[in-house]
């Protein structure tokens, strides 16, 4: 079933960077909302049931995020449901990633610490470069987003050094890149191809991530 899953979610994948190549919207819109539902079917063959229902919570609200962010138009509520969805999964990862930690929990000492200084830079620095592009009303989601964002990948960092450490921490720097190309793209400029390379990019994150939390648990 393991197999199976990745063997779809790889197909899939392939077919949603396609739709990007060949400009076909629809095939986009027919293969995103898929790619969730494939790891989802990972995490059931794969994990343990403690870390399962984390795994579940984290991508259904991942699958939530997607299909806002799908529905066509330029309304602010679907991308403002959009970014909630997302940024419900952010902390969801971020409280898992604490509790494998070295401390097994939020260590004050460790967050408040130097290897924060480079993230909090970039994230500071790209959000006094896009908030003056960006509509008001939007201030206060995309700041708390880009927040959390920053905050799952120190999360990531911080982990104990383990067999799954590595595709947990490239995951999470896949994700900001994605996102952050993402932002670039609907509030900036989108360059030719940018759409591949936000895709590609989350694609990776989102199977790294699960693979990496998957490895850590004892199959059923």
């Amino acid at each position: 079933m393991a197999r199976i899953a990745l063997f779809i979610y790889s197909l899939i994948s392939a077919l949603n960077l396609l739709s990007a190549v060949i400009e076909q919207p629809m095939l986009r819109t027919l293969t995103k909302p898929l790619l969730m539902p494939m790891l989802l079917l990972y995490v059931f063959s794969q994990t343990h049931i403690l870390i399962r229902n984390k795994l579940i919570f984290i991508l259904v609200f991942a699958w939530l995020g997607d299909m806002f962010l799908l529905i066509p138009g330029n309304l602010p509520l679907y991308f403002q449901l959009g970014l909630g969805s997302f940024l419900i999964m952010q902390i969801a990862y971020i409280r898992l990633f604490s509790s494998q930690s070295s401390a097994g929990y939020f260590n004050a000492s460790q967050w408040f610490s130097l290897p924060i200084i480079p993230i909090l830079i970039y994230v500071v620095g790209f959000l006094a470069f896009l908030l003056p592009l960006i509509p008001v009303t939007l201030y206060v989601p995309v700041g708390l987003y880009a927040l959390a964002l920053g905050a799952m990948l120190y999360a990531a960092y911080l982990r104990k050094m383990d067999s799954s450490y590595y595709l947990i921490f490239i995951g999470a720097i896949l994700f900001v890149i994605s996102d952050s190309l993402l932002a670039l793209a609907k509030f900036y400029f989108s360059f030719s191809g940018n759409s591949i390379y936000v895709m590609f990019t989350y694609i990776m994150a989102q199977l790294l991530l699960i693979l990496g939390l998957c490895k850590l648990q004892p199959k059923n």
